[in-house]
């Protein structure tokens, strides 16, 4: 008895811390692969808010080179939002050229004529599309009532400002 003691008893022991070892090893792993995501993933984070800021830098330095010429839509177009990848950068930016006490790139045409959820799939349809200039005058315009009908959206009220867009972008 004592022999079969001295026996299994290491053999247990040694199989027990086996086993446990084998449980928790792909816990350091997991740890280690997560601290590498993570570390991914805020790279990501600060590389996009810096698209958002340089984005919104190129527009308020355009609308403040031209002031009397040029439309917030024309700026942001001009500052190349179309290459943003989400609509909450698109969205982001707008806010902060709103917010710097321009006209919203916008207004006028969201939400009757391009709902917000589209906003980034509008500036690569304006970027481009052929027949029309972002950058130079009316043509945004004019694409956003192409877009309205396009994807079936109901005509606006009359409330919503698109004529006054209309006039003010026909007036520069």
């Amino acid at each position: 008895m004592n022999a079969l003691i001295l026996v299994v008893v290491p053999v247990l022991a040694g199989a027990s811390a086996f086993l446990i070892r084998w449980l928790l090893s792909p816990y350091p792993v997991y740890m280690q692969i997560r601290r590498a995501l993570d570390t991914l993933t805020d790279t990501k984070k600060e590389e996009r808010a810096k698209a958002v800021q340089r984005c919104f830098e190129r527009s308020a330095a355009i609308l403040k080179e031209h002031p009397s010429l040029l439309l917030s839509f024309h700026a942001l177009s001009r500052a190349e939002g179309h290459r943003l990848e989400s609509i909450q950068e698109v969205a982001e930016v707008c806010e902060l050229i709103h917010a710097a006490g321009y006209d919203h790139p916008f207004e006028g045409i969201a939400p009757g004529y391009v709902p917000e959820k589209d906003w980034l799939s509008f500036l690569k349809y304006v970027k481009h599309t052929p027949n029309i200039n972002p950058e130079e005058g009316k043509g945004y315009v004019d694409a956003a009532e192409r877009w309205r009908q396009d994807h079936g959206y109901p005509l606006p009220p009359d409330d919503a400002g698109y004529v006054s867009l209309v006039e003010r972008t026909l007036l520069r």
